[in-house]
């Protein structure tokens, strides 16, 4: 075994990885042309900045060597501290099997493999699980055209609905190719994984819905993916209730969605008890957006646990989504409200705003909340700076919350992949184990603490043993 693959150097790791290892297509950079910009449904979709989507179809099963898998924490005395410290992390290099989606079986890397059997090489790159958006728009970008930062505004969020309200039905032609280009993209950080909000409005009606179903299926391979439909005008105030129900009547829903029912809506009590009733009626779960402040925001939280604890069917199956408010309680009150919420199944989810007070991610994940990161919006008219890259917002909370030490920093990635980690926090492994899905990422990486560190690329994303991005060169 040569230099690359013995050595656990993190920088000679780097180096003898490399970018151009695996050889990964990258679509051509758009530029904007010169003189005024297009009519949004005009433009040419299919030049976009995403990577190529030409990726080599695996057979159902097949071998990966030379994977290296986490084996446990090290930990070392130091003259200068009190007590030892895990100061990195141990792997090993092992082959593994795949089978129909699964990781069938793992062995020592220099177990034989049958020489008429597929095998490819991960040349010694940490394998990492999938990570998970679970908090995303993917129906509505000015993704996949020309560049257009937001605009400004003079009356607050009533000019970014009217804005939107503008612009719905001029992207609806190009809508299931500026998804999918999302998707690519997703594919390209590493996220397999899914939970999409899908306008419902007076505007576009049912337009959005029907494109986001069909992008999903076309993607159905290499994505598991969930809907939301979201009354993004305010449920009662756009009298969106009879597009909602229409929305649920069509399938393939599994979310009802819900956004400030105070200030939207102006009906707080009347527009939580209608999002719930339609949860109850379809039998699906409720991910309610709740921008506001404490005053208004935690009535509304309260109210809906209310319902939960009415109705059994809602229990584990509530998100809470960005919740600001929760960064405005004080420690017992943050406590109070986390152990009603932890009591319930009610999960939050959100990215990680600059900015604003700091969300309590770390204090509601060790209170026992299902805490799930999203990207939001990719570069619409709510915002600039979405990149659909999780593991990103898993080293935000790793700078923000937790110390930069090789634990700490390990336990975050956990906020990237639905907590799902190859250690667990007595460094025993817990991941991967034969008989579980293959959804897994490639990374030029030493282990998870560099790989939230240093955000390498992602080289391979896997999703149930297909190769959703990237590319891998055969074994031997």
């Amino acid at each position: 075994m040569g230099r690359f693959l013995s050595s656990l150097s993190r920088r000679g790791f780097m180096g003898s990885v490399g970018v151009g290892s695996l050889a990964l297509g990258v679509g051509a950079s758009m530029a904007r042309r010169a003189g005024a910009a297009e009519p949004v449904a005009m433009i040419d979709v299919s030049v976009v900045t995403t990577p190529d989507v030409s990726v080599e179809v695996l057979p159902d099963a097949y071998y990966l060597t030379n994977v290296r898998l986490e084996t446990g924490f090290v930990e070392e005395t130091k003259p200068w501290l009190d007590e030892p410290v895990i100061t990195h992390t141990d792997t090993e290099l092992k082959t593994l099997r795949i089978a129909d989606g699964k990781i069938a079986e793992i062995f020592d890397n220099a177990a034989p493999i049958p020489p008429e059997a597929a095998s490819y090489d991960a040349q010694g790159q940490v394998m990492l699980p999938t990570f998970r958006d679970m908090h995303i728009h993917l129906d509505k970008t000015f993704y996949g055209g020309p560049w257009e930062a937001t605009l400004p505004t003079e009356h607050g969020r009533a000019d970014r609905v009217a804005q939107e309200q503008e612009m719905l039905l001029k992207l609806l032609p190009t809508a299931e190719e500026r998804t999918a280009a999302m998707i690519r993209l997703m594919h390209s950080k590493g996220t397999t994984v899914c939970r999409s909000h899908c306008n419902v409005d007076p505007v576009s009606k049912l337009g959005n819905l029907e494109h986001l179903k069909n992008s999903f299926a076309r993607f159905q391979d290499t994505l598991q993916s969930a809907i939301i439909i979201f009354p993004q005008h305010g449920l009662l105030a756009s009298d969106s209730v009879g597009l909602m129900r229409e929305a649920l009547e069509s399938g393939g829903v599994s979310f009802v969605g819900g956004v400030d029912p105070s200030s939207f809506d102006n009906a707080m009590e009347k527009s939580v008890d209608t999002t719930v009733q339609l949860a109850i009626d379809y039998n699906v779960g409720i991910d309610i957006h709740i921008h506001e402040p404490r005053e208004t925001a935690i009535p509304a939280f309260n109210r809906i646990m209310d319902h939960m604890e009415e109705n059994k069917q809602l229990q584990g199956n509530v998100t809470f989504s960005h919740a600001y408010s929760l960064a405005e309680l004080s420690p017992e009150e943050l406590s109070d409200i986390a152990a009603r919420m932890k009591a319930l199944g009610v999960d939050f989810a959100g990215g990680v705003p600059i900015g604003k007070g700091q969300m309590p991610l770390r204090e509601l994940h060790e209170a026992g909340i299902n805490v799930m990161s999203g990207t939001d919006s990719v570069i619409d008219w709510w915002d600039s700076f979405g990149n659909c890259d999780i593991l990103q917002k898993a080293s935000e909370i790793a700078r923000m919350q937790y110390r930069s030490t090789e634990f700490e920093i390990s336990r975050t990635l956990g906020y990237a992949t639905g907590f799902v980690t190859p250690l667990n926090d007595a460094g025993e492994q817990v991941w991967p184990k034969a008989g579980d899905e293959a959804s897994f990422n490639l990374l030029p990486a030493s282990c998870s603490a560099e790989a939230v560190a240093r955000l390498p690329v992602r080289n391979a994303v896997f999703h149930k043993g297909k190769l959703g991005y990237g590319s891998l060169p055969k074994a031997g």
